[in-house]
């Protein structure tokens, strides 16, 4: 086509002009021509550019909703959205599920009583201020939140915003603040007593009994009792420590347990022996052989028979025996004591808790013993059982995820 225009151009150029300029011409003929073609093939893309801008896309849709409340509502975080009545207009599915019920088209007023709360969103609405709080919901029970509160305009000044309320549960956070607070409190306690002794004994040597060495021998048993009491406490804090530092790692050591219970059993021999106790092991001759710290599993039988030979009846025997249920094995030691009242049993495990603590600490306990056992079943993902009934003894049963099955975290009992 260029060829036959270029040609036709030189040609009628020819005419009028010498030669050189008919060429020319048509060149220019030729490329004006295809300008004009050119200029409307491009209009032609545009519109169809312009017309696939324009033609709804699903995806571009698609993009849009999740962008607006569809995304809002996949927020994992309770929230609220008031409009500018105060009034909530939306919920989300955490939200219900924190305040067991669906507040939507209630004002806020009868969602929470907290004082705090309900001025940080009047604030909000009149004045565009954001705030941050803690306060205490009662309702459906008692919890400690803390609450976002934001104010959202939609672009008009002369309207009242929309407030967001977002929560969070701070419920187990104030809990373990609380409990750190009381550990503070009865570790100081526990050991300021027996340094209380300690130093009471040690002015009365330095002092009125400086002479008095018929009495020295008694004031230095009191403060070797005292100081080996404080020294035991000292180890079973540092002890609960290190197994608190390691409670998200599961062992994974083979070891014997049925050694382990046998050669503790044989280290409490003499302990039992004082008070009169006979112990008796009935393991079984099959292999025990679990996943766990050897040190740990140790610490737990020995700990149990401590327990066992402290707390039970003088000149009774104490009974070790092994038992079996789906892919758990357990350690069962019974004595025949004064047994526990049933409201007792949940707080056994609790750090420094004593049903008699004048009996305890005559018998030299720190009140950590049961603790540290429930920190390393937890540890070996096992568990602690107590059953006792008043005049008939305690049976305490630890168990352990069987060799070669998963690792299995039960609800302790208590």
């Amino acid at each position: 086509m260029d060829i036959a225009l270029i040609g036709g151009g030189a040609l009628a150029g020819s005419l009028f002009t010498p030669p050189i300029l008919g060429v020319l011409c048509g060149m220019a003929l030729a490329l004006a021509i295809r300008l004009v073609f050119a200029s409307g093939s491009w209009q032609k893309e545009s519109d169809r550019l312009l017309n696939e801008a324009e033609r709804p896309n699903p995806r571009h849709n698609r993009a849009n909703d999740l962008s607006g409340t569809d995304l809002l509502k996949r927020l994992p975080i309770p929230y609220l959205v008031l409009d500018s009545a105060a009034v909530v207009e939306f919920c989300s599915a955490d939200a219900r599920t924190l305040l067991a019920r669906n507040p939507v088209g209630q004002h806020i007023t009868t969602i929470f009583r907290a004082p705090s709360i309900l001025q940080a969103v009047n604030t909000a609405l009149n004045l565009g201020e954001s705030g941050n709080f803690e306060f205490t919901a009662l309702r459906p029970r008692e919890r400690h939140l803390r609450a976002f509160v934001r104010a959202i305009r939609d672009g008009s000044k002369t309207q009242k915003p929309r407030v967001v309320i977002a929560l969070q549960d701070i419920t187990q956070l104030r809990q373990v603040d609380a409990m750190r607070i009381d550990f503070v409190a009865n570790a100081s306690h526990e050991l300021r007593t027996p340094l209380t002794a300690i130093s009471g004994m040690v002015e009365t040597l330095q002092g009125p009994a400086r002479d008095d060495t018929a009495n020295h021998a008694r004031f230095l048993d009191i403060i070797a009792r005292e100081t080996g009491r404080m020294a035991r406490l000292i180890d079973d804090l540092l002890s609960l420590s290190r197994i608190e530092l390691e409670a998200n790692i599961a062992p994974t050591d083979p070891v014997d347990l049925n050694g382990i219970v046998s050669e503790a059993a044989s280290a409490m021999t003499g302990l039992a022996t004082e008070n009169g106790n006979t112990i008796t092991v009935t393991l079984g001759n099959d292999p025990a052989i679990i996943p766990g710290a050897r040190d740990e599993i140790m610490q737990v039988i020995q700990n149990l028979l401590s327990n066992a030979i402290k707390y039970g009846a003088p000149q009774t025997p104490i009974e070790i025996t092994r038992h079996e249920r789906p892919r758990m094995i357990g350690i069962r030691i019974r004595d025949h004591g004064e047994g526990i009242e049933a409201d007792q049993i949940p707080r056994l495990t609790e750090r420094f808790y004593r049903i008699n603590k004048a009996s305890s600490v005559a018998k030299g306990g720190t009140g950590l013993g049961l603790a540290i056992v429930k920190h390393i079943m937890s540890r070996h993902r096992g568990s602690l059982e107590i059953d006792s009934t008043p005049g008939n003894g305690a049976t305490f049963t630890v168990w352990f995820p069987a060799n070669g099955s998963d690792s299995i975290q039960n609800t302790n009992k208590p």
